[in-house]
C-alpha cells in the first residue's frame, strides 16, 4: 500500500471512530426528555478523559466548582455523571440505593473478573444470591464476631514481635502490616496463616500491593480496549500481577478440593465447594434451572476469593499505615491515645473489642484517620439500574456513575475545617462518640464493603495494641515525612520509615 493509500486508510478509520463516538455521545444525552446534568464536552474522540489528571478525585472537586455537585462528563464517547458532595452522594446511595446499584461492564474488569465476585458483578439475581451466601457462610467462621477477635489478637502478637525484632531501628512498616492484616483474612478463606517470610506468600502480598499501585493507569483499557495489545509496561504488569494471583488462589482451591470432609468445614473454601455441589444435586432434579443455582462454580469462588484477599489486604493495610503516619506526625495525639490505653488496658494485655466502648478518645481518632487518609477516594463506578432523577437533573438508565468518596470526607458543609486533624469534631461535649453519617470509609448503601463489621474491628485492635505497647517516631533521616496521597486503587502514603520505642 502507497503512503497515499495507508494515510487515507488511517484518516478513514479515524474519522469513523470519532463519528461512532460521537454518535454514541448524542444518543445518551437525548434519550430522556428531562434535562441532564451540565458538564464539559472536552475535546473530540477523547472527551474530558485526558483532563482528570494524576488526582482525579481533586480534578473532580474543581469541576465541581463550577458545574455544580452533580454533572456530566464525556470519557472517549462514554457518558459518566459524577457526584460530589454529601448530599448528593447520600441521595444516590441511601435514598436510591437499588437505583445506583449496579455495575458498568469495562473491558478491563471484565478481562480480569469475568464480570464475576462481589466487587464488580452488576446488580441482579446472582450478585445478591452471592453476596448473601458470602456473608452468611463467614459469618458461620465468626467473620465480624468477637469469637474471631482471638485470632486476630493472635496475628497481632506476630505483628508486635516484628516490630520489636527491630530493637529501635528505622524500618518500613508496611510489608509487616501487610503480611499481618493478609493472615487475617486468610484465616476465613484458607483456614490458616502463613509464616512472615514464606516466599510464595510474600508474592502474593507483594503483588496485591503493586496492583493497588498500577491498575488505576490500566483502568485506561476500559476506554480504550485496543491499548491491551500494545507493549506498555504497566499494563502488561497488571496481567502479569492477575497470574501470580491466580496461581495462588487455584492452588489453594485445588488443595482443598483434595483434603475436602463434607463433615467438616474448615474455611470458606471448604463450604463454597460443597455449596456447589449441594446446587449441583439440586439442579439434577428440577427441570428448569435458576441462574443464581447456576453461577455457584469455581470459577465464581476463585473471584469472590481474590475480592476479599484484596479488600483484606490492600483496604485495611493502608488505613493502618495511615494510622501509623498520622500517630508520628501527631505526637501529642498519640500521647492521648496511650494514656486512654493505659487507663483501660491493664498491663501484659492486649486490648480487646469490647475495650472500645470505655476509649472515646481512641475511637475518634481513627474515625479521623479514616475520614484524613480517605482512601477510597473514587468509589469501583456504578451504573444506573434505571432512569432516574437526582438533584434535579434527569439520568437515563445504564448510565456510569463516579462517586466521589474524597469529596464528602472534606465536604466544609459536613465538617469544620475538614484541612485539619481533629479527633475532637468526633467527641460530643459530654465525651461520648458522635456518629456522623458523611463519614463514609466502606461507602454506603446496597454496594457497601461487606466487610465493614471486621475492618472495624480488626482496625481498632491493630491501632490500639501498636499503641498500648510501643511508642511510634519517625525515623531520624525523615524527621518530618509527607503526608501527600499517592493516587492508585487507594490513596496511599509515600513509603516513610519509623522507629518503634516498646513502652514499659
Amino acid at each position: 500500500m502507497s503512503v497515499l493509500g495507508l494515510q487515507t486508510a488511517l484518516l478513514f478509520v479515524l474519522t469513523t471512530l470519532v463519528t461512532m463516538l460521537a454518535v454514541r455521545w448524542y444518543r445518551q444525552r437525548s434519550r430522556l426528555p428531562g434535562k441532564l446534568p451540565p458538564g464539559p464536552w472536552g475535546l473530540p474522540l477523547i472527551g474530558s478523559i485526558f483532563s482528570l489528571g494524576k488526582q482525579p478525585h481533586l480534578t473532580l472537586m474543581d469541576m465541581a466548582k463550577k458545574y455544580g455537585n452533580v454533572f456530566t462528563l464525556n470519557l472517549a464517547g462514554q457518558l459518566v455523571v459524577v457526584l460530589n458532595g454529601y448530599e448528593s452522594v447520600r441521595e444516590a446511595l441511601v435514598k436510591k440505593a437499588g437505583v445506583f446499584a449496579g455495575r458498568p461492564h469495562l473491558a478491563l474488569t471484565q478481562e480480569l473478573t469475568e464480570g464475576q465476585g462481589i466487587v464488580v458483578a452488576d446488580y441482579g439475581p446472582i450478585w445478591r444470591e452471592q453476596r448473601k451466601f458470602t456473608l452468611t457462610a463467614l459469618r458461620n467462621f465468626g467473620f465480624g464476631k468477637e469469637s474471631f477477635e482471638a485470632e486476630i489478637q493472635e496475628e497481632i502478637r506476630y505483628m508486635l514481635a516484628a516490630f520489636k525484632e527491630k530493637d529501635g531501628s528505622s524500618f518500613n512498616s508496611d510489608h509487616i502490616v501487610e503480611i499481618a492484616v493478609s493472615n487475617v483474612v486468610c484465616n476465613f478463606n484458607f483456614g490458616r496463616r502463613f509464616e512472615y517470610q514464606d516466599p510464595k506468600f510474600q508474592l502474593l502480598v507483594d503483588s496485591i500491593y503493586r496492583f493497588a499501585e498500577i491498575g488505576t493507569n490500566a483502568a485506561a483499557i476500559n476506554f480504550f480496549p485496543f491499548l491491551k495489545h500494545l507493549p506498555i509496561p504497566e499494563i502488561r504488569e497488571v496481567f502479569e500481577i492477575d497470574k501470580v494471583v491466580r496461581s495462588f488462589l487455584q492452588r489453594m482451591i485445588e488443595d482443598h478440593k483434595e483434603t475436602l470432609d463434607e463433615t467438616r468445614q474448615r474455611d470458606f473454601i471448604d463450604a463454597y465447594l460443597l455449596e456447589i455441589k449441594r446446587r449441583q444435586e439440586a439442579m439434577k432434579k428440577e427441570e428448569k434451572i435458576s441462574e443464581a443455582d447456576a453461577s455457584f462454580t469455581e470459577t465464581y469462588l476463585f473471584h469472590i476469593l481474590n475480592d476479599l484477599i484484596f479488600a483484606g489486604t490492600e483496604t485495611m493495610s493502608s488505613t493502618i499505615r495511615w494510622a501509623i503516619l498520622y500517630m508520628i506526625v501527631q505526637p501529642e495525639v498519640q500521647k492521648k491515645v496511650q494514656e486512654e490505653l493505659d487507663t483501660v488496658i491493664a498491663p501484659g494485655e492486649l486490648p480487646s473489642w469490647r475495650d472500645r466502648n470505655r476509649m472515646p478518645y481512641t475511637e475518634a481518632t481513627l474515625m479521623e484517620i479514616q475520614r484524613m487518609a480517605n482512601i477510597t477516594a473514587l468509589t469501583f463506578p456504578h451504573k444506573t439500574t434505571e432512569d432516574t432523577e437526582l438533584a434535579g437533573y434527569s439520568i437515563p438508565k445504564d448510565t456510569h456513575v463516579f462517586i466521589n468518596l474524597y469529596s464528602v470526607h472534606v465536604d466544609p458543609t459536613q465538617w469544620k475545617e475538614p484541612e485539619k486533624f481533629m479527633p475532637e469534631r468526633f467527641l460530643s461535649d459530654e465525651g461520648g462518640v458522635i456518629h456522623n453519617p458523611a463519614l463514609m470509609p466502606f461507602s454506603a448503601g446496597r454496594r457497601a464493603c461487606p466487610g465493614e463489621k471486621l475492618a472495624r474491628m480488626e482496625l481498632f485492635l491493630f491501632f490500639s495494641s501498636m499503641l498500648r505497647y510501643f511508642t511510634l517516631t519517625p525515623a531520624p533521616e525523615n524527621p518530618n515525612p509527607s503526608i501527600y496521597k499517592n493516587y492508585g486503587i487507594s490513596l496511599n502514603p509515600k513509603p516513610y520509615k519509623i522507629c518503634v520505642i516498646p513502652r514499659q
